[in-house]
């Protein structure tokens, strides 16, 4: 635990991750419009002027926390070699890396937020796109065109296929457990849940298929 006394003491980077830790908590109990810079800086114990110091606005802190959480949740896919595998194992792991991901707490509790408050704050959402989905469809797409390359899978957009396939993996359930109907899935039902989605999706990438 960081301690107020340690703070004063701490490198400015501690201190900076500090901060987002801190606000993380107060985005998410209270809501994008309802938090302040005041309310941020009262809980971390010092002035608003410290918050400024590291972040110029409200909405750079909150852009901040989507960079971070969308760089852990890419850390958590991890960086799989597509040319280490065939394209059933690859898309099996990716997939279910991905599910684990957005099924965390954190994950989760970003997505709600997102929900309640992006038609009001658009800036919000399209900061949470950026920093998180965007960057895994780029990801995905990048190793799809790969396949494509090397003639294993036909695919002309890479990016759709990318886009189509998380929706796919994701389904309902995702949107049940982000209202509260059902408990994220274990590790079992998604790998299943990932199992029957790129059963599906290689029918349609096969290179040698004739229509």
């Amino acid at each position: 635990m960081v301690t107020k006394a340690r703070l004063k003491r701490s490198a400015p980077e501690l201190r900076r991750e500090h901060i987002l830790r801190i606000a993380q908590d107060a985005f998410m109990e209270g809501g994008f419009a309802a938090t302040s810079m005041s309310a941020i800086a009262a809980r971390v114990g010092g002035s608003k002027a410290t918050l400024y110091k590291y972040f110029s606005s409200k909405e750079h802190l909150f852009q901040t926390i989507m960079e971070t959480t969308g760089a852990v949740v890419l850390n958590k896919i991890g960086k799989i070699d597509p040319s280490r595998g065939d394209v059933r194992s690859f898309l099996e792991a990716y997939g279910s890396r991905f599910l684990e991901a957005i099924y965390a707490q954190d994950s989760l509790d970003i997505h709600r937020l997102v929900e309640a408050e992006g038609i009001h704050f658009p800036e919000i959402a399209r900061i949470f796109f950026e920093h998180g989905h965007n960057r895994v469809c780029a990801q995905l797409a990048e190793c799809l065109s790969q396949f494509a390359h090397q003639g294993m899978i036909c695919c002309p957009d890479t990016l759709l296929t990318a886009q189509q396939f998380l929706g796919m993996i994701s389904s309902d359930q995702h949107m049940r457990v982000l209202c509260g109907l059902m408990p994220a899935p274990d590790r079992g039902e998604i790998e299943a849940q990932v199992r029957h989605a790129v059963e599906i999706l290689l029918f349609g990438l096969r290179a040698n298929r004739k229509d």
